[in-house]
């Protein structure tokens, strides 16, 4: 089991949810037409090709913010996902279904059909069994259950996991799910966000030079965490400068600079965050309720001390380790937002040893300039952390036109501390051990 999966097993759901979703990956139709772009759909070699009505392309969206991409209203991410959430489409044949499922990353393939006991053979009968029928996400979990159960799942199996897998599969491969499209090469879908619930919903990302698949939070801090090692990428600007210009500008210009191997992770951050501020909207964006999108992106910019020093804070304890460290299993679930204790620790020591005098305090205090909070909730919620208070701002929809108007302003700013984080490493390590 995937810890993508184990994170959602662990997220407890209402039993009339259309779908919980885990596993799965994409598919390639567009509901009977087998891998066929429509005239509805966008340009491009896209894998799963949706209409107008279920697609999102960022880069048409520059001069924006991603706030402002996520909460158009009717035309954004969050408005068309859920009404894709709502509406029901015809279930494509056990086939195509399977068809798709055999073009995904081998480990998806063994996961999904590895939880019946003939394998694909029984995935394909379950899929049959709906095929033809009409469903939403709202509705498929319903129509697919009595489908699945111990007689034919292995022993030890979850059957509602089983249940959430192969609904994803099916709803994907007929053509449910809003597309977010970055470039021509890198884009991702969601699927299954189920206003008000917060711990419902995924998104399933495809990237230059890699297969589709459902980056979980663990997935992403490897492969984020890999890429920043100095040993891979002598110079981390490329990678935040990309994500930040997306961020702030819906500008996706930034990967072009990146290996496949970065664009990957940029991508899974994407899809990620859209996936954790889709839920932060679902309570209006709250600063103290699930904020799962901004620890997501502290994690991130804390890497530019973490990759280049091979420290993290651990249990409130700065130790040797790796960005994967700031994944854990919590009492509440599991995932990035479960050791927020211990990352914004971090960056709050880092933030008052660059702030001291004879440091760094230009660039700490030119980020604080630009983030103007008055609002007494926010600025407690973000104290003493620059990091934290920089996202906080990019998560207010109070802020969205002074963002919007100076986005390279904020781009600048957060890439200049961010390397000399990054060049300060070894003394930030000295500095946290003698201030813990």
């Amino acid at each position: 089991m995937t810890e993508a999966i184990r994170r959602k097993a662990q997220r407890p759901c209402s039993p009339h949810l259309g779908l919980v979703l885990t596993y799965a990956l994409l598919a390639f139709l567009f509901l009977e037409t087998v891998h066929a772009v429509s005239a509805g759909s966008p340009t491009g070699a896209i894998l799963l090709p949706r209409g107008a009505d279920r697609t999102v392309d960022v880069s048409s969206l520059t001069g924006q913010t991603y706030l402002q991409a996520m909460k158009a209203g009717g035309t954004g991410i969050f408005d068309k996902t859920d009404a894709d959430d709502r509406a029901a489409v015809t279930i494509a044949s056990a086939d195509d279904t399977v068809s798709d499922v055999n073009q995904f990353d081998s480990k998806v393939k063994s996961q999904v059909f590895g939880m019946f006991k003939t394998g694909e053979t029984g995935f394909h009968t379950v899929i049959a069994n709906i095929s033809g029928k009409s469903f939403s996400p709202q509705t498929i979990r319903n129509g697919i259950r009595p489908f699945i159960t111990s007689s034919n799942l292995k022993p030890g199996a979850n059957a509602n996991i089983a249940v959430d897998a192969s609904a994803d599969m099916a709803l994907l491969a007929s053509g449910s799910g809003t597309l977010v499209q970055i470039d021509g090469s890198n884009y991702f879908y969601n699927v299954g966000y189920q206003k008000p619930v917060v711990k419902s919903g995924r998104s399933y990302a495809v990237a230059s030079g890699r297969a589709l698949l459902d980056p979980s939070d663990r997935d992403y801090l490897t492969e984020m965490g890999n890429y920043l090692k100095p040993a891979t990428t002598s110079d981390s600007a490329p990678f935040y400068t990309a994500i930040l210009k997306v961020l702030t500008n819906c500008d996706p210009g930034g990967y072009s600079a990146l290996s496949p191997a970065g664009q990957a992770a940029a991508t899974d951050f994407l899809a990620i965050y859209t996936a954790e501020m889709d839920r932060h909207i679902m309570v209006n964006l709250a600063p103290s309720s699930h904020p799962w999108e901004i620890d997501l992106a502290e994690v991130t910019l804390l890497t530019s001390y973490g990759a280049a020093s091979g420290m993290v804070m651990k249990n409130g304890a700065l130790v040797p380790g790796k960005a994967t460290d700031y994944f854990a299993v919590g009492t509440n679930g599991s995932g990035i937002g479960e050791t927020r204790a211990s990352f914004t620790k971090l960056a709050k020591r880092i933030t008052s040893y660059e702030s001291a005098s004879g440091h760094h305090p230009a660039l700490v205090n030119a980020i604080m300039t630009l983030t103007p909070i008055t609002d007494h909730t926010v600025a407690n919620a973000v104290k003493g952390d620059v990091f934290r208070r920089f996202l906080m701002y990019m998560s207010r929809p109070e802020f969205e036109t002074q963002i919007q108007g100076h986005s390279s302003d904020y781009v600048n700013a957060m890439l200049a501390l961010l390397q000399q984080i990054k060049t300060d490493n070894a003394q930030i390590t000295q500095y946290v051990k003698t201030h813990p």
